[in-house]
This record gives structure tokens, C-alpha cells and sequence, in this order.
């Protein structure tokens, strides 16, 4: 099964995140992430702003991610997430 949440939980989370900002169209997710904290940059490319975008699905309540986007410096990255993916491991503490 790929990574999944709760949607509520989901978007609960995200609302008392400002890291996160949420993105709805019908069924489609899109949770987006930028590291702001002074301890990623030294991580970051270049030290310039990177963007992680999580791509899901809506099914009953529940969202089913399937793909994780990385846009920085040396351009755009993207993973297509598998069963249980260690990228979408931050879920399981939500």
C-alpha cells in the first residue's frame, strides 16, 4: 500500500504547521514543503531554498501518496513512491 494519512489528520497537521502549505483539486493533493529552519541550510544546494512537493490521491477519506518532488538549484527531482517508502516515513509521527 503506499504511503497514506488520514486527511483530516493530514490537513490538521499542516494548518498548525507553517513548513506546509496544503493544495486541493477534487481528489488530487499536492502538500508542499520548505525547509526554513536555520539547520537545513547548511543541507540546501547552493544554500538556496529547496521545495518538496507530495503528490496524492483522496480515496475514502484517506490520502494515498504516489509521487515525492524535490525543486532546488539543480533543478527538479522526482521519486515515484513504492509500498511503505522510507521518503514518506514522517507520516507515521503525524
Amino acid at each position: 500500500m503506499k504511503p497514506n494519512i488520514d486527511f483530516k489528520r493530514l490537513k490538521a497537521y499542516i494548518q498548525a504547521n507553517g513548513s506546509y502549505s496544503l493544495v486541493v483539486k477534487g481528489d488530487d493533493v499536492e502538500v508542499h514543503f520548505s525547509p526554513n529552519f536555520p539547520e537545513a541550510i547548511p543541507h540546501l544546494p547552493d544554500n538556496l531554498p529547496v521545495e518538496h512537493i507530495m503528490y496524492g490521491k483522496i480515496q475514502n477519506g484517506i490520502v494515498y501518496f504516489y509521487r515525492f518532488e524535490t525543486i532546488s538549484s539543480f533543478g527538479t527531482t522526482y521519486n515515484d513512491l513504492t509500498d511503505d517508502d522510507p521518503i514518506m516515513e514522517w507520516l507515521k509521527y503525524i
